[in-house]
């Protein structure tokens, strides 16, 4: 094997720990599910996330649990305490009377706002002595790599 490929055997494998380490770190975050500065669990800023992704601001409770990556029976849960604080709201849609869908409230789209506003101010400093490119580049190597784990 070339020094060439020897180091790079030995950067992927460094890839491979690290990605560990961060995936570890979310099972780790998620396992501790308690709320946060915004009084929010992790698991509901998640969903949260995810509704606020779509583009008029409503989901199913399926399609929210598949693009937070949790299970229904949970976005169940959280879709009644997000309920029950004003968060968020359920409704049948306009296209059919027999589907429920969610959407943030006023108030919920003020706690998604600070909330995203803590995670970049968190991750602004984490990255703060990192140029641009690097963490442009990390942002590829991820993309890549979760196209590795689908593609498995």
């Amino acid at each position: 094997m070339s020094t060439t490929a020897a180091g790079r055997e030995v950067a992927i494998e460094d890839l491979r720990k690290a990605l560990g380490e961060l995936l570890g770190a979310e099972r780790r975050l998620r396992g501790r599910d308690r709320p946060g500065p915004t009084g929010l669990k992790f698991s509901e800023v998640r969903a949260l996330i995810a509704l606020g992704r779509e583009a008029d601001a409503t989901a199913t409770a399926g399609a929210l649990a598949k693009a937070a990556d949790l299970n229904p029976a949970t976005v169940t849960a959280i879709l009644d305490s997000l309920e029950e604080r004003g968060i968020a709201r359920r409704s049948r849609a306009e296209h059919d009377r027999r589907c429920v869908v969610v959407s943030l409230t006023e108030e919920g789209r003020e706690v998604l706002a600070e909330a995203l506003a803590r995670w970049q101010e968190r991750l602004e400093v984490a990255m703060a002595d990192l140029p641009d490119a690097d963490v442009a580049a990390a942002s590829r190597v991820l993309r890549r790599l979760a196209g590795v784990f689908d593609a498995a």
